[in-house]
């Protein structure tokens, strides 16, 4: 069995805005290095799901019926920003209602 990869080395210019402030607030982050509190407290988490999702616990469940044109654009919206399917739905909220 080959066992081989190929990688491709990218640079923050070779990422959208966003995505290259966010990678580069979350590598510094790691950098500064974590509590052992804040250690211990992930450790305690629950994975899966948040709780909370914003400023408020996630308790609002929505079903949306989407065409497939709406549907091909959130899944490149999810591809293109490497985000699950309720993370695309909340961002593009957010955005959408910026000014509300």
């Amino acid at each position: 069995m080959d066992m081989s990869y190929n990688y491709t080395m990218l640079s923050y210019d070779d990422l959208p805005a966003d995505e290259a402030a966010m990678l580069k607030a979350d590598a510094e982050e790691a950098e500064r290095g974590y509590t052992n509190e804040q250690l211990e407290e992930a450790m305690r988490r629950a994975p899966g799901r948040p709780l909370e999702v914003g400023t408020t616990p996630a308790i609002n469940v929505i079903r949306v019926r989407l065409d497939d044109e709406r549907d091909a654009k959130l899944e490149r919206y999810m591809r293109d920003h490497h985000m699950s399917r309720s993370a695309a739905v909340r961002t593009l909220l957010d955005k959408a209602l910026a000014d509300v």
